[in-house]
């Protein structure tokens, strides 16, 4: 190699490494610059993970539903992770954590808690439905409501702040952005609990029907099943199908399954088994939730909620047809459960029938639409609530 040409290969490796320098220096020397928030997010979720891993599974929650929390500050000090402001752009200022919990089964759902002041602050579903301050909540119209101590709101002058025990946010009317998709699922909230923990009903259902019970019945003599969901260890077949579903045995319409993911986001919740009589007026849930079954992983909806969805004045009964009217719950086209049983007698129970309820005998056979309790953990991503732009759950690894 000549002089000159050597000249040329020595001018340009020192621009390489000029180049290099400068990137470098622009990335704060370790590549770490210039990260999305939902970047640092995912780095705190993966150092929280090396961590226990480290430290042993001992140190995660043993019960169901139990949280534990490590600090950034935590795996900052272990070397897991470095400074949160060193991955910023302008060093933003931010501190956070990583919520750990117990979804059961042996299934942890790691969450992030990042905040950046008025940058970035991680967003909870939650709080997107409800909105900032209780922005999205209506007195009138199709949209989500205050229901306190069983009544709901009907004037802004009387809507109650968030943490009230007795409070709870329902979904009602036939016009309501209230979609959720996981993976291929789609499911609607019906209602938010006084802990954030969001009531969801899948906007699909089973691909075959199933009876809602039919061991033989001592009353009638015959087999038309018995309409107890489940007493002192005895279950009916809606409470064995919908442990199916849960296990991802019951198959799905239109070649969907049941996501698996659905089980990290999952809180125990208790449901309300009780029964109650045709003509029973009570939307509150006061008559159903006589008798809780608790610990749920899922179940199907209370006969209560498919009234209370309804804004007609009318539907002063389960079985009124006024029920089906300006209801998202009526929309559903098929032939499908309720969890709800009929007090006047021991072999029938409530059921959907595109846009109204009646009573059906247990052994009749129906789609099974299973309810499941989201926790208050789930951090939104994007949409924004209809068929066709869902509100989406970010999941981290």
């Amino acid at each position: 190699m000549d002089k000159q040409m050597m000249k040329y290969v020595g001018i340009l490796v020192g621009l390489v490494v000029l180049v290099v320098i400068v990137l470098l220096l622009m990335n704060g020397g370790g590549g770490n610059k210039n990260l999305s928030f939902d970047e640092i997010e995912d780095k705190m979720v993966s150092a929280a993970k090396k961590y226990v891993k480290d430290k042993g599974e001992d140190i995660l929650p043993s019960v169901k539903g139990d949280s534990f929390t490590l600090d950034v500050a935590n795996l900052v000090n272990g070397d897991y992770l470095d400074e949160l402001s060193s991955y910023t752009k302008d060093n933003v200022s931010c501190t956070g954590a990583v919520v750990i919990y117990n979804a059961g089964n042996g299934n942890y759902d790691y969450v992030p808690e990042l905040s950046c002041g008025s940058n970035y602050e991680t967003k909870k579903l939650s709080t997107t439905l409800i909105g900032e301050n209780g922005s999205n909540i209506v007195v009138e119209g199709s949209g989500l409501y205050q229901r306190l101590d069983g009544k709901f709101v009907t004037a802004y002058e009387d809507l109650y702040g968030s943490g009230m025990e007795n409070l709870e946010y329902v979904y009602r009317g036939d016009e309501v952005n209230n979609y959720v998709k996981i993976d291929d699922n789609l499911w609607r909230v019906v209602a938010i609990d006084s802990n954030q923990n969001m009531l969801m009903i899948l906007a699909n259902h089973s691909k075959k029907t199933y009876a809602w019970d039919d061991k033989f019945n001592e009353e009638v003599n015959k087999s038309h099943g018995i309409n107890t969901y489940e007493h002192n260890g005895l279950e009916s077949n809606a409470y064995k199908t919908v442990q199916q579903f849960y296990d991802g045995e019951i198959p799905l319409m239109d070649k969907e399954e049941y996501s698996t993911k659905t089980k990290y986001l999952i809180t125990p919740m208790d449901l309300c088994i009780g029964k109650r009589s045709p003509e029973d007026s009570d939307t509150s849930g006061a008559i159903e939730c006589q008798e809780v079954l608790n610990d749920q992983v899922m179940g199907l909806l209370p006969a209560y909620y498919f009234m209370s969805a309804s804004l007609d004045e009318n539907c002063t009964s389960i079985t009124s047809k006024s029920c089906g009217n300006y209801n998202y719950l009526a929309s559903f086209d098929d032939f499908w459960w309720l969890l709800t049983g009929n007090s006047d007698d021991t072999y029938e129970a409530y059921s959907v029938s595109k846009k109204y309820v009646d009573v059906s005998l247990c052994k009749y056979k129906a789609d099974i639409r299973p309810i499941i309790k989201i926790g208050s953990r789930a951090v939104y991503s994007k949409g924004d609530g209809t068929k066709d732009n869902p509100y989406t759950i970010k999941f981290y690894g």
